[in-house]
């Protein structure tokens, strides 16, 4: 697995369908990929077969009592990344890559 891109910044969050502010926050988006090594008649080559997206919000309080909602975090580069919250401790887990 390899880490190919990583976002820090200030944010916003969402609520997904209405829209709803949530809160401003400090972000940190990491996206990995996950490759597969095959055998080609040059040689070998790296086939990327998965990508995962980890989202870590700051405060964590701020995302707490949205556990199973999907939210979205406006980027301070204007895209968004869109994020389940996975558990009461405020773990995230992005779903796609920024868009």
């Amino acid at each position: 697995m390899a880490n190919i891109e990583r976002l820090i910044g200030t944010g916003k969050v969402f609520i997904f369908a209405q829209q709803k502010f949530v809160a401003d926050v400090q972000y940190d988006v990491q996206i990995h990929q996950n490759y597969s090594d095959g055998k080609t008649m040059e040689g070998s080559s790296r086939v990327p077969i998965s990508a995962e997206v980890k989202v870590t919000i700051t405060p964590d309080g701020a995302i707490r009592g949205y556990v199973g909602e999907r939210l979205t975090l406006r980027l301070s580069d204007g895209r968004r990344q869109d994020f389940f919250v996975s558990s009461s401790r405020g773990d995230c887990i992005g779903t796609g890559g920024p868009y």
